[in-house]
């Protein structure tokens, strides 16, 4: 029978390292403070995203740069898995975002696509505008099935899968804009008699202004109409004040998974002021992390399966849109993107939620959990203004390796100390942070994987300060790091000074006490009572820059 898995997030001392990712052997273990409980299981993941430009005004479509920044999951980038655009009701616009959808679908991982349209053609509807709200006549309920699937397939033939659609845009809302008026049992009605008609697409319902259930309750609660979604989707607008930001338990007994696709959110900015290109400032990043990221968190533990913000380019959002009044470069990463993806970079579709406990000194954290890949990933809003040290993620089995990476006014997705010991993983959490650690789990061993050995003869120093010397094994190459042991003689207490060459630099230390300097390029190795043998990787950054040398072994 395969054992349940608990994570445990404690506080403990164990040994440090700079880098996000280590490895090491088990030290002494601690009193949980948060307490992961893998055994019991939420919603499934299906993805944070954005979306593309939908009006005139908002810019031009995503170059491949900017939707590879947005989607992309290395250094820099910020892992969105699901975009977001526009059905225009005229077809010749469809072509519009193709490409910006084809590279998000190419270039990231598991990219979902959600198309949302904000009104039918104007002769579809009873006011013959496409703006000011007006119903769609019952006599082309055909017609717009027709409309939809057009689009699908139109795009299918420009190699984008249009993987969710939208039966409206806000069917609650009739601005001087782009809209449609829709009641919840006529969307029913629609989607019962018509929805099979759109393919090669899993229809939603809803998305109503403040994720109003009245929209989404009549599909749920008819057989045939409910076999014809995949989802059900809402916005945030207001969402709080009304009382929908929570679990949908209509939603859930007939498994369809709930998309927050919509919120936006730029107070901040005043009349204009010129503030949103600075990364650290205040008025920006409390509205960020008060507002922004914590009915991220909120939606997880309603329950949700996916959050989708406004624009993805735009000077409040993920990346600048070079508009000159408010300080954004265009492309450019900003504060708000690096925040959310804390969780989109790390908490990947597919993950599962799972149970997360406090104790009474970690209770003013607000943190979700998920288990997936091999991993568990927390994710760890402190909206405080004290900081909680020595936090340690642990799990039963030796930790294969751990990140861990912060967002905070100072910080953007900056990867931070680790420590590592008894399959622990130790984190300092900074106050008005959200950061994110992941745990692989797996055995870690004692010495370095198995890889290509250096036949260099390994090298030794003499005693220094006392009966002590230090000696390397043969190192090897794991990936892009190189590994290597050091094994002291002549001293049960000693001090290793270790030291490699740039661009290498230290990423990961085992079996004793550590601090890195000039750069992680110089280590310093303390005994620490698990044994006579210590060892670390090295980040090779494409260099393998020769082999580490020992400067100094001092007993005592």
């Amino acid at each position: 029978m395969k054992r349940s898995r608990i994570l445990v997030v404690a506080a403990a001392t164990a040994l440090t390292t700079v880098a996000g990712v280590l490895t090491a052997p088990p030290l002494s273990a601690a009193t949980p403070d948060l307490t992961v409980n893998t055994a019991s299981t939420y919603q499934t993941i299906d993805g944070f995203g954005a979306a593309t430009p939908i009006f005139g005004g908002s810019g031009d479509p995503w170059t491949d740069s900017e939707t590879q920044t947005l989607v992309g999951t290395g250094p820099g980038q910020l892992g969105l898995s699901i975009i977001r655009t526009v059905v225009s009701p005229v077809s010749s616009e469809w072509n519009l975002y193709a490409n910006s959808l084809r590279t998000a679908k190419s270039y990231g991982s598991d990219v979902k696509i959600l198309a949302s349209p904000w009104t039918a053609p104007a002769n579809f509807k009873t006011n013959n505008s496409r703006i000011n709200g007006g119903k769609l006549r019952t006599d082309y309920y055909d017609d717009y099935a027709e409309h939809l699937n057009g689009y699908v397939q139109y795009m299918k033939s420009q190699g984008v899968a249009i993987d969710v659609t939208s039966v409206q845009n806000e069917p609650d809302w009739h601005p001087d804009y782009d809209s449609m008026d829709w009641t919840g049992a006529e969307m029913r009605n629609w989607v019962r008699d018509q929805g099979a008609k759109v393919r090669d697409t899993r229809l939603m319902v809803g998305e109503s202004l403040r994720f109003n259930r009245a929209y989404s309750d009549p599909t749920l609660q008819d057989a045939t109409a409910r076999n014809n979604i995949g989802y059900v989707g809402g916005h945030l607008y207001d969402a709080e004040n009304s009382g929908n930001l929570s679990p949908y338990p209509l939603a859930n007994q007939y498994g369809k998974n709930q998309w927050m696709t919509e919120w936006n959110l730029h107070a901040a900015d005043g009349n204009g002021s010129n503030i949103w290109g600075n990364p650290g400032n205040a008025t920006v990043w409390n509205e960020s992390l008060d507002d922004i990221m914590r009915t991220v968190h909120r939606s997880m533990e309603s329950g949700w399966s996916a959050y989708i913000w406004w624009y993805g380019r735009r000077f409040y959002s993920f990346i600048g849109d070079g508009d000159a009044q408010y300080g954004t470069t265009k492309g450019q990463v900003l504060r708000r993107g690096q925040a959310f993806s804390q969780y989109s970079r790390y908490v990947r579709p597919g993950d599962r939620r799972v149970a997360v406990t406090k104790s009474s000194r970690t209770s003013g954290l607000e943190v979700t959990a998920y288990q997936g890949r091999g991993k568990v990933t927390l994710v760890i809003l402190n909206r405080s203004n004290s900081a909680v040290n020595n936090a340690v993620v642990q799990t039963p089995q030796s930790i294969g390796n751990a990140e861990y990476t912060v967002t905070s006014q100072s910080l953007g997705a900056a990867a931070q100390p680790v420590s590592l010991g008894d399959g622990q993983a130790t984190v300092n959490i900074p106050a008005r942070s959200i950061s994110t650690i992941t745990v692989s789990e797996g055995s870690a061993p004692t010495t370095p994987p198995t890889g290509q050995p250096s036949s260099t003869p390994p090298p030794s120093t003499p005693p220094a300060g006392g009966s002590c010397t230090a000696s390397t094994a043969a190192g090897t190459v794991w990936g892009d790091r190189y590994n290597t042991a050091v094994t002291v003689s002549g001293a049960a207490s000693w001090t290793v000074v270790v030291a490699v060459n740039s661009p290498q630099s230290i990423s990961t230390t085992w079996s004793g006490t550590a601090s890195l300097s000039n750069n992680n390029t110089v280590l310093t190795m303390r005994s620490n009572g698990s044994g006579n043998t210590f060892g670390f990787t090295t980040m090779m950054n494409g260099n393998s820059g020769g082999r580490p040398q020992i400067r100094s072994c001092t007993a005592g």
